[in-house]
């Protein structure tokens, strides 16, 4: 029996640039949002400029003037540190919360996922004017105190200061940790924690040298999710905070607007030369090639 295979059109074979096709629309953007500003501003950070007029001359003066800033400077330690406690706080917070979750039954689990994503789905400004409404001079904590008598009068610390810049951002980032911790709690051996207290290890040593180690993917990841964007947070400063909340972003913001962009541009490059030593010293301490999905 034979049989007749009719081709409508020629087949071609693809071309050695196919596989690259399907990625092009994604590298462009990269290019114009990413990039090509990175790029921009690396010049403007190297080169002397006066408003709008730029003098094709290298200088280090942006940097010098920033690195030389009693002010600027502390005002960067003063981001590390909070951002650092806003971290902690997320993972204290986060951690037994996440072990709980695993524990309890799968269809509650899914129910409680939906309720910590549940802020997602919101707009971020109004999280952040929601907690204005709460720690503000006539907010609902200072009524509460007033209704109750504790207080004669409204306290006035809970709202632009340095606090509120960390309550409302652990209240902003506590979803990204728990969803970070849960991952991988919800894959820890517990028959591990189990025979550590069979051997006789008490509970907080099964705690720091048993389940810390085997879940420390979840808590660098959590690290990444909150005190890389906590160094780069302009938003909750700026309405939380006030002059006292200040970060360094508010300070490179500001000198672009006084068209300062040299300076500007040079607190950018040394915010993510910051950044980027934080995530190299992870990777070589935590070895994060498995979170990234190098490791093999």
């Amino acid at each position: 029996m034979s049989h007749t295979l009719t081709l409508g059109h020629r087949v071609q074979r693809p071309g050695p640039l196919s596989p690259f096709i399907g990625i092009l629309p994604l590298t462009a953007l990269d290019l114009v949002l990413f990039v090509l500003p990175m790029i921009v501003m690396g010049l403007a950070s190297i080169l002397v400029i006066h408003e709008f007029h730029v003098t094709p001359q290298l200088t280090a003066d942006n940097y010098l003037f920033f690195l030389k800033n009693p002010l600027y400077l502390n005002i960067l330690i003063k981001t590390v540190l909070l951002a650092a406690a806003v971290t902690a706080l997320c993972l204290i917070i986060s951690y037994p919360f996440a072990y709980f979750l695993t524990k309890l039954p799968r269809s509650i689990q899914s129910t409680m996922l939906v309720l910590v994503i549940l802020p997602f789905w919101t707009s971020y400004l109004l999280r952040v004017y929601a907690w204005m409404t709460i720690l503000g001079e006539r907010g609902l904590i200072n009524r509460a105190l007033l209704a109750t008598g504790l207080l004669d009068e409204p306290v006035r610390f809970l709202l632009y200061n340095n606090f509120s810049v960390v309550i409302v951002s652990v209240y902003l980032y506590i979803p990204y940790c728990t969803l970070a911790l849960y991952t991988s709690l919800e894959r820890l051996d517990t028959s591990l924690l189990a025979a550590a207290m069979d051997l006789g290890a008490r509970p907080w040593r099964v705690f720091v040298h048993v389940m810390v180690p085997l879940t420390l993917p979840g808590i660098f990841t959590s690290f990444i999710f909150v005190f890389i964007p906590m160094l780069g947070e302009y938003v909750t400063p700026t309405l939380v905070g006030g002059a006292q909340g200040m970060l360094i972003v508010n300070v490179v913001v500001s000198q672009f607007q006084a068209l300062r962009f040299g300076v500007g541009s040079a607190m950018v490059f040394v915010i993510a030369a910051l950044t980027m030593c934080l995530i190299l010293a992870l990777r070589r301490a935590a070895r994060l090639e498995e979170i990234f999905g190098g490791g093999r």
